[in-house]
């Protein structure tokens, strides 16, 4: 009898087993796991369905004809007027580099003037001594016996008795006016130095005029005056202090 129980006991067993393994399987409590593999499985056949977007870099135009341009603003960026440029600041160098040459020649009289007791007979000795002395202002050079600078061709006129000279700064653009100064300075407004100004297409004036013949011939004086154009306390100084050699050593 108990073997006959055993029997039942173990054809119970193996069939509880079967009926377990042939269970459905209750895909609710995987719901939230199927619906994460969908949406992976769509974005990956997105990407690989979906067209290569280009990047974002800058893009280049190839003129007709020409160099390959950015197409970012570049080339209007490029375009910009440079701050230290125009007829203003032209004009404050040409101001700077004439007056430089004025006194230059200042010291170049009163370096010959000086063990002699003599003025230079020409200006041909003035340039001598402008040469072998180095006193040439930086940027202001001989060029085929003329002196020049990047901005203005230079004419210097040279009188012995009484001591006088001038100096012409004709514009090298076709833009720009002539500047004339003349030692020993003449009167002028206060902190100013007084100079004569003409368009670039006025005649070259006879050298060592008068000031009423200057005028009369279209010439405007001007006073160079630090609040309109740069005139610093050391050139303004230098200046008169020149002047005022030039002055004693003529009488």
């Amino acid at each position: 009898m108990s073997k006959q129980k055993s029997k039942w006991e173990l054809f119970s067993r193996i069939k509880q087993r079967n009926d377990a393994q042939g269970k459905p399987v209750d895909l609710s409590r995987y719901a939230g796991l199927l619906v994460v593999l969908c949406f992976v499985g769509i974005y990956g056949a997105l990407r690989v369905l979906s067209p290569l977007k280009e990047s974002a870099q800058v893009k280049f135009v190839e003129p007709h004809g020409g160099e390959p341009t950015r197409d970012d603003g570049y080339q209007s960026e490029s375009q910009l007027k440079n701050p230290f440029s125009g007829l203003e600041y032209d004009k404050a160098q040409r101001l700077r580099e004439t007056s430089a040459l004025g006194m230059a020649i200042s010291l170049s009289v009163l370096a010959q003037n000086s063990p002699t007791g003599r003025l230079p007979e020409n200006i041909t000795g003035i340039f001598r001594v402008l040469n072998t002395a180095h006193l040439l202002p930086p940027g202001i050079k001989f060029n085929n016996g003329i002196l020049s600078s990047d901005k203005s061709t230079f004419r210097v006129a040279y009188r012995r008795e009484p001591l006088s000279f001038e100096v012409l700064a004709t514009p090298r653009s076709a833009q720009g006016t002539q500047l004339l100064f003349r030692f020993p300075l003449q009167q002028s407004e206060p902190n100013s130095v007084m100079y004569f100004e003409a368009r670039r297409d006025q005649p070259a004036p006879i050298a060592l005029l008068t000031t009423e013949q200057l005028s009369a011939s279209g010439w405007k004086i001007r006073h160079w005056q630090g609040d309109t154009l740069p005139l610093d306390d050391a050139t303004l100084d230098s200046l008169n202090e020149q002047n005022a050699l030039l002055s004693t050593t003529d009488k």
